[in-house]
């Protein structure tokens, strides 16, 4: 296979790698710096895309179907992954030391070194806001669970000490109960009876 056209100039394919991170605020993956490389500059945002070579848009057209035919949806597009799919896959590996649409096998070394000095960069910066953020949660959390445990105990104490009355108010009652209704003594018998038995009279 041949060399390919590309618009990239004077710049290496890591310069333009790491403008590209500047301006879409993430690390690209290999195929969209073929892209940025192998599309013509648009006077207007929604005019279409003009590929210097037919041979440019079917490349990264076969990219993007073999993407979507063999990877999970769940897997992370890596620059490593991007790479490899792009130069085991799609153009078939190295062909006379270079890579179809990311030159020789120095640059390709080059495009990944630099996608991953992009990709450890972002990455410290999103790991920080990360980290930041989960403590930020992680204290909210803290917080919330110990005003509920504060909650709890008021409410517990609460009840305690209305159970306490309680028991006290039917102590009480029973010992109220228990002097106003002694039981008295029964005068329902008398010492001499009326129905005493006479002997017979002589």
């Amino acid at each position: 296979r041949g060399g390919s056209l590309h618009i990239g100039g004077a710049k290496s394919v890591g310069t333009i790698a790491r403008e590209m991170e500047k301006e879409l605020g993430c690390t690209p993956i290999a195929p969209e710096v073929f892209k940025k490389t192998h599309v013509r500059m648009k006077e207007n945002e929604s005019d279409p895309d003009v590929w210097v070579e037919e041979r440019a848009e079917q490349t990264f057209n076969e990219f993007q179907h073999y993407v979507a035919e063999n990877l999970d949806s769940s897997v992370e597009m890596t620059h490593e992954l991007s790479t490899q799919i792009w130069k085991e896959k799609v153009v078939g590996g190295t062909h006379k030391g270079r890579v179809y649409g990311l030159g020789s096998r120095n640059n390709v070394r080059r495009l990944q070194s630099s996608l991953e000095e992009i990709g450890s960069s972002s990455q410290a910066k999103a790991l920080d806001y990360v980290q930041i953020v989960a403590m930020s949660d992680q204290i909210a959390k803290l917080t919330t669970t110990l005003a509920e445990s504060e909650r709890r105990r008021v409410a517990e104490q609460e009840s305690m000490s209305k159970t306490v009355q309680q028991i006290q108010k039917q102590v009480m009652n029973l010992a109220c109960g228990t002097t106003t209704s002694a039981p008295e003594e029964s005068d329902n018998y008398s010492t001499d009876s009326e129905d005493d038995c006479v002997g017979p009279t002589p």
